[in-house]
């Protein structure tokens, strides 16, 4: 036991060094913009900003999460200063102040660029401001948060079906195409997952009976309609949360992992002794199902596998790495089971020496199996949705790598007390 703890202690040497010296820098330097009081749409591997990118909220919105979680830590001014900053950004530049919640993207030079209402780019928002108001306790955020809440009640949940519609018009009418769903189905488990994340955020900051209720019914559907029985997210569902065909054959390792934790967390936080009850075996089940089928020998996590497991897609990319040392420390915190703690280490290793970029600071997209980053944006690309010539992007974002080292530290203290 002894040799675990003077362990823990070095890890946390670690992750401390890499957040403080490494990813908040890198964004601190590279993601503000020079003229001006935003930050860019998208920064390339040199940290030279690609001027023409469009900004999205969800970029701005993980940017005043990562930074209003990181001045709570140890009252950095600095970090206070950008939260402040992305506080501002999110709520005039984004904030729809006709229609209600929040636009898709705006362009370079700050116009209206998608004024679409996805519900799972609103959540981020609502889990940002949640923790901006963790962090100045604000009375005016929190009657925003409030707000926000109620709007989303109104427009994006389902009046005659469990869960929330996935996409809307500007003025909240059903939007039928570019769901972030990919393939166009009703409902999809990763707007849900992230919808069920803030909640969980809002339930912390504000007890309300109605934001109980809903997270409720949210763990609930997880518990019974989402997890598959062997322990995978289904991916897409029908408006019923009947898994379609052409889901049922995928299984998505980051969503996994990251889930895995996300949904432990929530249990914790709404505090019902029968959800906690039937998520723990849950948490542990969707975790051992992923050091099974999903995690490399040298610790690296394999993106997805289709066609019912047998085409495993080996690419590992940065956020799913960052996800599972949390999800696998997460399960040591549940079993004290050190072979959970074997698998963070061997995780670490395998980002230290192969994802972060020690030459130019933060990490790259995506690396093959064996560790080589992708450099270069091919026209085939099979993850369009963050370039690999690009260390910032509208989905790479110090939300993934910076949480997880915060996750990883609050938890070693936990532990440690204990």
């Amino acid at each position: 036991m002894r040799s675990v703890i003077n362990e823990l202690k070095q890890y946390r040497t670690f992750f401390h060094n890499e957040l403080h010296y490494d990813i908040l820098p890198y964004w601190m330097k590279y993601g503000v913009e020079k003229n001006g009081h935003r930050f860019y749409g998208a920064v390339d591997l040199d940290g030279n900003p690609v001027l023409t990118a469009n900004k999205t909220s969800v970029l701005n919105a993980r940017i005043l999460w990562t930074f209003s979680a990181a001045a709570m830590l140890e009252g950095n001014v600095e970090y206070a200063a950008i939260a402040d900053r992305a506080y501002k950004v999110v709520t005039e530049d984004f904030e729809d102040k006709e229609y209600g919640g929040y636009y898709m993207e705006l362009s370079s030079v700050n116009k209206v660029a998608n004024d679409i209402k996805h519900t799972y780019a609103q959540a981020f928002v609502l889990y940002a401001l949640c923790k901006y108001y963790e962090f100045r306790s604000l009375e005016s955020v929190m009657y925003k948060i409030r707000e926000f809440f109620g709007l989303l009640e109104a427009k994006a949940k389902d009046p005659d079906h469990a869960g929330y519609r996935e996409s809307f018009t500007r003025d909240w009418n059903i939007y039928g195409e570019n769901r972030m769903a990919d393939n166009n189905e009703p409902r999809s488990m990763n707007t849900h997952l992230h919808v069920l994340e803030a909640y969980a955020a809002l339930y912390r900051v504000w007890k309300d009976p109605a934001v109980e209720l809903r997270l409720t019914e949210l763990m609930i559907l997880f518990l019974g309609k989402i997890i598959r029985d062997e322990g995978h997210f289904g991916i897409f569902f029908d408006e019923s949360f009947n898994e379609v065909e052409s889901s049922k054959g995928i299984c998505s390792f980051g969503h996994d992992i990251e889930g895995s934790w996300l949904l432990w967390e929530a249990a914790e936080i709404l505090g019902n002794e029968n959800i906690l009850k039937r998520m723990r075996p849950v948490a542990v089940k969707m975790v051992d199902n992923i050091e099974r089928v999903a995690v490399d020998k040298d610790g690296g996590l394999f993106l997805e596998s289709t066609r019912f497991g047998s085409h495993v897609k080996t690419n590992k990319h940065w956020w799913q790495q960052a996800e599972t040392m949390v999800g696998f420390m997460n399960a040591f915190e549940i079993t004290k089971d050190a072979k959970y703690w074997n698998t963070v280490k061997l995780s670490w290793k395998f980002i230290d020496t192969f994802l972060i970029d020690h030459e130019r600071g933060e990490w790259y997209t995506k690396l093959n199996r064996l560790g080589v980053p992708f450099l270069v944006e091919p026209p085939d690309d099979p993850s369009p949705y963050y370039r690999n010539d690009w260390k910032i992007d509208p989905w790479k974002c110090p939300y993934h790598n910076g949480r997880s080292m915060m996750e990883m530290m609050k938890r070693i203290d936990r532990m440690l007390k204990s």
